[in-house]
C-alpha cells in the first residue's frame, strides 16, 4: 500500500486547487510505518496567474500619511517636523512613532502638539521641515513662510496653510529610549479650513488634495478621486 501526502507551501486547502498553481520544485522522502511505504512529497508551488516578487522585510505599509507635527520649544518658538509612521489607535486617539528629534525634546517639556495633513500646495515646505532639524537650524520654521497661530485647546502651534489639523495631547509613551518612543495621544479637537468643507459641512478629502508618502521610491503621491462608499458597496456581494 502506497500513500502520498502532499505538502503545499501555502495552505492544505490549496491541495484541492492545484490547477491554480504551477509546481516549481519537488523533494521527496520515503520511510516505512506499520509495513506501509509512505512518501512525503514537498511540493513548492507558485501562482500560475500572478508572478509575485519577494522583497524581504520592509516598512512598506501603504499608503503612508504626510503629517506635520507642531510643537513649541522651551522658549516658545514654533517647530515642525515631518512624520509618516502614524495611525489611528482608538476612536479619539492616534499613535505616532517618534525618533530622536528637536520635536521629541519639545514633547518631553510639554505633551501638547498639533498634527497637520500635508497636501500638494504645502508639499515642498513639508518636505523641508522633514529634512532640516531645528537642532542645526533653529530658524527653519521661518523659511517655510507658513502662517502660524496658537491652538485654542492645546499649547501648540497651528500652521494655517494646511487644510486640516488635529490638536493633540500625549496620554502615554511606549518603549521610551535614547532613540525616541511611540506616542499614544488624545485627539482634543479637529480643525478644518472652511474652504475644504463638503456640502454636508464635514471635511472633504477630495478638496484637500492630500499627499501620501511612498517609502518604496521616497516620493510623494497625490490622493485621487472618490471611488466608492465604505460599509455600503460591499453589500452588493451579499
Amino acid at each position: 500500500m502506497q500513500l502520498f501526502l502532499l505538502r503545499v507551501a501555502f495552505s492544505m486547502d490549496f491541495i484541492y486547487l492545484c490547477n491554480e498553481y504551477q509546481p516549481v520544485k519537488r523533494l521527496s522522502e520515503v520511510f516505512f510505518a506499520d509495513g506501509c511505504r509512505i512518501e512525503h512529497i514537498h511540493l513548492q508551488v507558485k501562482l500560475k496567474y500572478m508572478n509575485m516578487k519577494s522583497f524581504g522585510a520592509k516598512p512598506w505599509l501603504l499608503p503612508q500619511p504626510v503629517l506635520i507635527i507642531g510643537t513649541y520649544n522651551k522658549d516658545g518658538k514654533p517647530n515642525a517636523m515631518n512624520a509618516a509612521w502614524a495611525g489611528t489607535w482608538d476612536m479619539k486617539e492616534i499613535m505616532i512613532s517618534m525618533g530622536s528629534h528637536a520635536t521629541t525634546e519639545n514633547l518631553n517639556l510639554c505633551g501638547d502638539f498639533t498634527v497637520a495633513f500635508a497636501n500638494q500646495e504645502t508639499m515642498v515646505a513639508a518636505d523641508y521641515v522633514g529634512i532640516t532639524s531645528a537642532k542645526k537650524d533653529p530658524s527653519k520654521i521661518d523659511k517655510t513662510g507658513w502662517k502660524i497661530e496658537k491652538a485654542e485647546h492645546v499649547n501648540a502651534p497651528v500652521f494655517l496653510d494646511f487644510p486640516m489639523t488635529l490638536e493633540c495631547r500625549i496620554k502615554q509613551k511606549l518603549d521610551e529610549s535614547e532613540t525616541g518612543y511611540y506616542i499614544i495621544a488624545e485627539v482634543v479637537n479637529v480643525l478644518c479650513d472652511e474652504q475644504y468643507l463638503d456640502e454636508d459641512g464635514k471635511p472633504s478629502v477630495e478638496k484637500m488634495k492630500l499627499i501620501t508618502f511612498d517609502p518604496v521610491h521616497n516620493s510623494y503621491i497625490a490622493l485621487g478621486d472618490k471611488v466608492g462608499n465604505a460599509f455600503s458597496d460591499g453589500k452588493n456581494l451579499k
